[in-house]
Parts: C-alpha cells; sequence; structure tokens
C-alpha cells in the first residue's frame, strides 16, 4: 500500500500541462467580510477590512510552469441514481454542516443529532481570513467531528490566495481541503483559468488535490473545460444543488459527487422547514450529505 502510494506521488509530479480556459462571473455574495491579511516577506499582520472591492486585483498571468499529475481515468463508477434522491432521510447517510462566521453555532444542541459527524468552514475568502475559523476548528475537533476548509476564490491574485490558504491549513494532513467556485463569468469571482492555476499551484506546494466546490451550473462548465486537466479529474467533487431529488446530475467529469450541499437559506426561509435541520442551527446553515455511513467519509476524509 505505501509502494503504490509512492509511486503515485512519483507518477503524479511528472507531466508538465498547461490549460487556457474561459472566465465566469459572481457578485460579492453575503459570505464576504473578512479580516484583510497584508504580508511582508518574514511576517503577516492583520487589519480589518469590510468592503468587497478590496478583494479585486489585476488576475494571473496564465502560468503554464506548475507541476500537474498525468491524466487519470477518473470515477470509475457509474452515477448512483438513488443518491440523487433524498439521501439524507436513509439511517446509512452521514451529514456535514458548513459554515462561516455569520452563522451560529449551538455545539451541544448539534451533538444531539448523531449523523452530523462533520464541520466545514470558510477559512479565507479572497485575502481576507474569516474571523471565526480558528475557535471553531479547535471546539469542532475538541468534540470529535471531521474538520474541513474551504477557500472562496475572488478574482485576481491567484497564488497569494493559495499561499493564504496553505497558511491556514498548516501543516494539518486531516483538514479536508476545498476551493469554493461561485459565478465563475462574474469580475468578482475566481475564474475557471483561476481555478486551475489555484489548483495546480496546491498540488506543486504540497502534493494534495483540493476538493472543488461548485453549483450545478459551474459543474457543467468544468465538465466542458477542464475535462482533460489530471488534477480536476483527481479531485472531488462538492455539488451544491438545492433540491430534494436531483434529475439531471451533470456525471461527466465526476461520476458521482463527494458531498452534495441540498439545504441553506436558498431553498428554506424559515428554522425548522429545511429539507434538514440540523440542532442548534437556524435555517441559513448549509447541510450536506455523503452518500454513506460515517466510516467511509472518514475514509474519504482526505485530500488525496
Amino acid at each position: 500500500m505505501r509502494e503504490t502510494k509512492k509511486l503515485k506521488f512519483i507518477l503524479l509530479a511528472v507531466a508538465l500541462l498547461s490549460f487556457s480556459c474561459v472566465k465566469e462571473d459572481d457578485t460579492c455574495g453575503n459570505k464576504n467580510s473578512e479580516t484583510k491579511i497584508t504580508k511582508s516577506s518574514n511576517n503577516s499582520s492583520l487589519e480589518a477590512d469590510e468592503k468587497c472591492d478590496d478583494d479585486s486585483g489585476t488576475p494571473d498571468d496564465g502560468d503554464n510552469d506548475t507541476v500537474t499529475p498525468p491524466p487519470s481515468s477518473g470515477d470509475p463508477d457509474e452515477t448512483d441514481e438513488a443518491s440523487l434522491n433524498r439521501p439524507w432521510e436513509r439511517e446509512d447517510t452521514s451529514i456535514v454542516i458548513d459554515a462561516y462566521e455569520g452563522n451560529g453555532i449551538d455545539w451541544n444542541k448539534m451533538a444531539t443529532d448523531t449523523k452530523v459527524i462533520g464541520v466545514i468552514h470558510r477559512s479565507s475568502i479572497g485575502a481576507r481570513i474569516d474571523k471565526k475559523y480558528f475557535e471553531r476548528k479547535k471546539i469542532a475537533l475538541e468534540r470529535g467531528y471531521l474538520w474541513g476548509a474551504y477557500h472562496l476564490g475572488r478574482r485576481g491574485n491567484t497564488k497569494a490566495q493559495a499561499d493564504l490558504f496553505l497558511d491556514l491549513i498548516g501543516e494539518d494532513e486531516d483538514t479536508l481541503m476545498i476551493l469554493d467556485l461561485e459565478d465563475t463569468a462574474s469580475s468578482s469571482f475566481m475564474s475557471i483559468e483561476e481555478a486551475i492555476v489555484f489548483m495546480e499551484y496546491v498540488y506543486e506546494k504540497t502534493g494534495k488535490i483540493p476538493t472543488v466546490y461548485a453549483n450545478h451550473t459551474t459543474t457543467k462548465k468544468l465538465n466542458s473545460l477542464v475535462k482533460d486537466n489530471p488534477i480536476f479529474q483527481q479531485s472531488k467533487l462538492w455539488y451544491a444543488r438545492f433540491k430534494s431529488h436531483v434529475t439531471d446530475y451533470p456525471g461527466s467529469l465526476w461520476k458521482n459527487y463527494f458531498l452534495w450541499q441540498f439545504s441553506s437559506e436558498i431553498n428554506c426561509s424559515r428554522t425548522g422547514t429545511c429539507l434538514y435541520n440540523v440542532p442548534g442551527t437556524e435555517y441559513d446553515m448549509d447541510v450536506n450529505v455523503f452518500n454513506g455511513p460515517p466510516g467511509e467519509l472518514t475514509a474519504r476524509w482526505n485530500n488525496d
């Protein structure tokens, strides 16, 4: 097993590929007020900054020097249609919440729901750090939850965003790394071209491949634009679709989702009436399902 992983890593580090893709779009959104980080060569300092526009910057040139792995066959399985029809209602599935500093969490109440086994939290957006990230990471790990961190990509300064994200992750091998892609055609959010730079840069620095968060529209675009990119071929998909039954899952690049974000304030406007109600949270908490038991999710909770 160890020799196989070593061989895989060697193979992954061999090929040099370059890709050029179109951009997408989005707006500032409501999960974007953070702390801006300013870095010097030796240290970093934080300063308060609540303006969305400050995350804009000059888009990276199409760096084609990053190391990427050789092509992969991707997910060999066919799409599991049963996993797209209210899987959270089955006893053999697992629930993960994802939060940012604007969400409230009553940890004692949430602990009464034994289906909830993981917490994903926004670590950063553009050049800003989420104010609750480290506090909630400590609490979640003390309570035995799986922990994940997502970076919400903004337009421009892609490698600087990746460096900030990696600084926040540190040496923690157990934190699931995620790149959150919103409307990639927007001038405010990371484009697909920049997402390629981000993913390849993280792989070059760590040998790890982040999970990709994307809604239905963005997933379809990724299917078309990065289908031959070996980094994306070997990534996992965190699929956002706010409905109880999906009949048109875009299972091309990713035959099956890793996580499905199915509930949020987008499709629930009152606490207690959502598709799934996690104790200790309000209607605006994002809720996700893993189509399998806790042990299986724990085994797949990695950046390999």
